[in-house]
């Protein structure tokens, strides 16, 4: 008998150059799976880098809104003064958040009052404001006059908050009312994410967040948040050297783009108004060819190749800024950025393969066959014990030792497991192997439907019956009850004397069931008088059986101590099925249900209702019925 040490040396000559044949067949398609999975992870991190940014930001905006919007100093009077207590408080709010523009509140008497930050303005933009040298602030404040005009007063404040400068514009007729961001709110009644659009006064692209006053006035508040150097900073996460990364809104407008700032100077020239650059505007290149292909799927992944010949990998993706509006992100990496570290590699393992199989080609034909065989049965049984099948009745030898040694242990792990399966329910043996149950004591809090039973009159047939007949008798009609329950997915918990407890949706999730417990409480019946006419028959007392039925939330796990444990349910749900399972010999009954396993599945099945209760050991009634069939 060989070492397996020297065999499995041998063996390894052999499929050395059938290893070296499949590299190459392989070399293509490794390499492609390698740089796409660089890539799209690349992607993944470029997505959540730049949604997370913008939605934090928009999160925090909107959380500031909806505390403003409560301010008494804000919705409590529509009187707006250069000296009211908005103003300072809107100026603290600015300077929490400097990635917040400005922020403003209209009422329905036409009053506005806005604060901004023009620190960060360049000479053309503050121009268009009219802004005072050194200006880090400006105050706009529009005061409804007696005959409906609406003046404003621009105020211009330093970085001290000293005044500086002041406007009055007697004509202005700015109406915050006519506004669609304040039209918008009040209709809709809650807060609003804009979609994004070109700020005129300040030449540069906006999000406007809006909430309505919840105080003694109407009116609506908002803060806008300048996208101007969002682009930039998703451009500085593309993928790769090559990388393209666009975002844009469900009707096209433009929120990121590798030319962004130029689109917003030449948006600031149209004809008829500014606006933001669209992506219907890209009508050539691999960009328009990426959005034909994905033809408005909320996800497409896919590879393209350019004019030039460059492979990319794409992806369209949409994700959600508020609650009513969507956008959407287009990735491109190019495969070259991710695929020369792999190539090298590649090329570096297939040279070796192929010098290492051309020096054991000798030795191909000498070990292969016998051990491969071997190993092959080996695997097999391994896979039948993972399903927890039937061991195969010879274990597997070999001339080889370790080989011989290893078919004999898993040979015995079979036949252990096997066993091991009948005194275990078999979906918690299997989740035990696969790792998805763990072996520690403790639990988790899931809801589960538990069905108890017990034979009536059991103690009293007991007493006159003999002991290995009795014994023989119960076992058969546990198999038939359990056979009932397994066919509906039960998880058989344990038998306790004459009682059966069963539960579903544990360890495996069933969404049916209240219904699946309901249908194997029927089948249980139907074979308990089947299986009684059979006792009759032999001169055997009849076991009539009585089940409780509850759904609702019990403590499943490990139970017990490190040296032995079950894996069960514990908690008040276990306990009610228990006593509505007793409640049965008060009513008469065979199958009782409590009220939440009535109102899943009164659409399915057929009750009966008794009145309300106080089960045995409990404090509070519950409504009782009588499961009595399913409906047809």
């Amino acid at each position: 008998m060989f070492t397996f040490r020297t065999s499995i040396t041998l063996a390894v000559m052999a499929f050395i150059v059938a290893l070296a044949g499949l590299l190459i067949a392989i070399q293509v398609q490794a390499l492609r799976r390698a740089t796409q999975e660089a890539a799209s992870a690349y992607m993944d991190a470029t997505s959540t880098k730049a949604f997370g940014r913008l939605q934090a930001e928009i999160t925090a905006i909107a959380s500031l809104v909806n505390v403003l919007a409560t301010s008494s100093s804000v919705a409590d009077s529509n009187e707006r003064t250069e000296t009211g207590r908005a103003i300072p408080l809107f100026k603290a709010v600015l300077q929490e958040l400097p990635q917040m523009d400005g922020i403003y509140a209209g009422f329905e008497n036409g009053a506005w009052l806005q604060v901004r930050r023009i620190g960060e303005l360049n000479d053309e933009q503050r121009g268009r404001l009219r802004a005072t040298p050194g200006a880090t602030i400006a105050i706009n404040l529009v005061r409804p006059g007696p005959s409906g005009e609406l003046p404003m007063r621009r105020i211009f404040e330093d970085q001290q908050g000293n005044e500086v400068g002041q406007l009055d514009l007697w004509k202005y007729g700015y109406d915050a009312r006519k506004r669609g961001w304040y039209r918008e709110t009040m209709k809709a009644d809650r807060p609003l994410v804009s979609s994004p659009y070109l700020a005129f006064s300040i030449g540069a692209p906006v999000i406007t967040v809006s909430a309505p006053l919840r105080g003694k006035v109407p009116g609506v508040i908002a803060a806008d948040l300048k996208l101007d150097t969002f682009s930039d900073f998703v451009q500085a996460q593309r993928p790769g050297e090559h990388g393209i990364v666009l975002i844009f809104d469900s009707t096209g407008s433009l929120i990121a783009h590798p030319d962004f700032a130029q689109f917003v100077v030449d948006a600031m020239t149209h004809p008829s108004q500014p606006q933001l650059p669209n992506i219907r505007e890209i009508n050539s290149g691999v960009v328009a060819a990426v959005l034909r292909r994905s033809n408005g799927r909320d996800h497409y992944d896919g590879n393209i190749r350019d004019d030039h010949g460059r492979d990319y990998l794409f992806r369209v993706a949409k994700f959600t800024l508020g609650e009513q509006y969507n956008a959407n992100i287009l990735l491109l990496a190019a495969q070259q950025d991710f695929a020369q570290d792999v190539r090298r590699l590649q090329f570096s393992g297939l040279i070796l393969a192929i010098i290492a199989g051309a020096a054991f080609i000798p030795v191909i034909w000498i070990f292969g066959s016998g051990m491969s065989q071997s190993l092959k049965r080996i695997t097999a049984q391994a896979v039948k014990l993972q399903k927890l099948a039937a061991p195969d009745l010879l274990p597997v030898t070999s001339r080889i030792k370790e080989i011989h040694e290893l078919g004999s242990a898993m040979e015995l792990a079979q036949r252990a497991i096997w066993s091991f399966a009948h005194f275990v329910p078999k979906e918690i043996v299997q989740r035990i192997i696969d790792n998805s149950i763990s072996t520690e004591l403790g639990g988790v809090r899931e809801e589960i439907t538990v069905v108890f039973t017990d034979v009536r009159d059991f103690t009293t047939i007991a007493e006159a019956a003999e002991p290995d007949i009795l014994m023989h008798q119960t076992s058969r009609y546990f198999s038939v009850l359990t056979e009932a329950f397994l066919a509906e997915g039960g998880t058989v918990d344990k038998f306790i004397g004459d009682a059966v407890m069963v539960f579903w949706n544990a360890p495996n999730p069933q969404p049916d069931h209240v219904e699946r417990a309901c249908r194997a409480a029927l089948a249980g019946r139907l074979a308990s008088e089947k299986l009684n006419s059979q006792f009759e028959a032999e001169g055997l007392k009849p076991f009539f059986t009585r089940f409780g039925i509850h759904v609702g939330e019990a403590v499943i796990g490990n139970l017990g101590s490190t040296e032995r444990m079950n894996y069960t349910a514990l908690g008040n749900t276990v306990n009610l099925a228990a006593r509505l399972e007793g409640l049965n010999k008060q009513f008469g009954t065979a199958i009782l249900v409590s009220e939440g396993v009535y109102l899943r599945v009164q659409h399915h099945f057929q009750f009966k209702a008794f009145e309300s209760v106080i089960a045995k050991g409990m404090t509070k009634e519950t409504r009782i019925f009588e499961l009595v069939g399913a409906l047809t």
